[in-house]
């Protein structure tokens, strides 16, 4: 890459043209460290530990904090299951911690590296393993397991979140991303949701020819390019995008998928970063035209599906079948977020009891319902009558056709942050500030120094 485009390209980010991503963030690190989840640090051979035993007080006044972030229906459902807590607890006050994504993720890191975080924590999924890499940051949850219920979560789930026999924290939900389509807008325009490339691109054609041309079937984000990216190229060569920490494509298949990311921009499916940038928010919810129905499609976690639909009174939406894209089903699947007990908390048995309560009894997981996507506890689940949720439907999709999961280092903050690799990469690509060529060399070189970091953590 010629040094003169990249300085163009940090001008483009330090000028504000990046826009945020919708998935949530993650704290920021200058230098990071991350074990591999699962991976042999004494998980097996030294057991999980036994419960210490601890009781819930009833008694004497006690205050705990639980700290996360959402949209308005996450804010109000879990603001409602806290009021239920404190009913079933009337000695123990809950302090409410909560925001949008915008600048959550440097209030987190603070918190942390202080000691002053919240009781009850809500976290990215990488952020474990970021800020905890031995198991030393969070309480060890089997130590609680007797009053949280650890059966109803399944085994590859406490496996997963397990470093030095540590149960650092739990999943709220499993989530991957889905095709979600305003088809109001599909109609006005006369066409259909598309399940293939070819209409696809189609549509695309269909939405240039509309009114005044201002009208896109997509909008992505510089993270969801990168994502979308990952999803054609494991629907066109059916890899994963990592194993052990080693990137499985080559340079040549990574340009070919920013070549198809170009595509999509002279088809008309998606607009330009530029154009995103015109718009004047960060947040698609916030975005006037999401919320009049200029961008009628997004590739978005189904975990988040209510927020955008919120934000856009008047319309209809659906949940699309995955595009087919080549021979291969591509897409990956994570935890939408999970929870977790910082060590510093002076109360871990009231902490562990309003998890087990929102999360794993009857009363707490109905006022939640599915506002953190479709419940990863199986006694939670059981509660709740879902026919009616589009976020199941969506998660019924996911779960049916994805086979490949995120590995902990794609989404780490040097790579998806606004000021990271991605966005560097999709804006110099999508600004011509360089060629696929260029941001293939740019985007594999900083993807590898993250993995040979992860490998020397293990």
């Amino acid at each position: 890459m010629k040094q003169s485009k990249w300085k163009r390209g940090i001008a483009l980010v330090l000028a504000g043209a990046m826009t945020a991503s919708l998935a949530g963030c993650m704290p920021t690190q200058k230098v990071e460290t991350t074990a591999a989840p699962g991976s042999a640090q004494g998980n097996e051979s030294a057991g999980p530990a036994k419960a210490e035993g601890l009781t819930v007080n009833t008694k004497d006044p006690i205050t705990i904090r639980m700290n996360w972030w959402g949209g308005d229906s996450r804010h109000q459902a879990t603001l409602e299951g806290i009021k239920a807590f404190e009913a079933k607890y009337p000695n123990i006050k809950v302090e409410a911690e909560y925001e949008s994504f915008t600048g959550h993720e440097e209030k987190v890191a603070l918190a942390l590296k202080s000691g002053n975080a919240a009781d009850v924590i809500q976290l990215n999924m990488d952020w474990v393993f970021n800020y905890s890499p031995d198991g030393s940051m969070f309480y060890d949850l089997n130590k609680l397991s007797d009053i949280i219920d650890l059966t109803a979560y399944d085994k590859s789930d406490i496996d997963y979140y397990t470093t030095n026999g540590v149960l650092q924290a739990l999943p709220a939900s499993n989530t991957g991303r889905v095709f979600f389509w305003n088809t109001t807008r599909l109609k006005d325009v006369g066409v259909e949701i598309p399940t293939t490339l070819e209409e696809l691109y189609a549509v695309g054609d269909a939405f240039a020819a509309y009114e005044d041309g201002t009208y896109y079937p997509l909008i992505l984000n510089a993270l969801d390019r990168m994502t979308l990216m990952v999803y054609y190229l494991q629907s066109v060569y059916g890899k994963p995008w990592v194993i052990d920490n080693e990137l499985q494509y080559t340079r040549e298949e990574v340009k070919e998928g920013l070549d198809w990311l170009t595509k999509l921009e002279e088809r008309h499916v998606i607009p330009t970063l530029e154009v995103l940038a015109g718009d004047g928010s960060e947040l698609v919810d916030t975005n006037q035209r999401w919320i009049d129905g200029h961008y009628a499609g997004m590739y978005i976690w189904d975990s988040n599906l209510k927020k955008y639909v919120q934000a856009a009174p008047g319309f209809e939406f659906e949940v699309g079948d995955y595009i087919k894209m080549g021979d291969y089903k591509g897409g990956m699947t994570k935890a939408s977020m999970v929870f977790a007990i910082p060590k510093s908390t002076q109360h871990p048995a009231e902490a562990a009891a309003l998890i087990q309560f929102l999360f794993g009894e009857p009363e707490g997981a109905k006022l939640l319902k599915d506002t953190r996507g479709v419940p990863a506890n199986k006694n939670g689940l059981a509660a709740l009558d879902l026919s009616d949720s589009i976020t199941a439907v969506a998660n019924k999709k996911v779960m049916e056709w994805t086979t490949f999961k995120f590995d902990p280092v794609f989404e780490r903050s040097a790579l998806k942050n606004p000021d990271g690799t991605y966005y560097m990469a999709m804006q110099m690509l999508s600004y011509g500030e360089d060629d696929s060529d260029g941001v293939a060399d740019y985007l594999i070189s900083d993807i590898n120094k993250q993995l040979e970091l992860a490998k020397k953590t293990q």
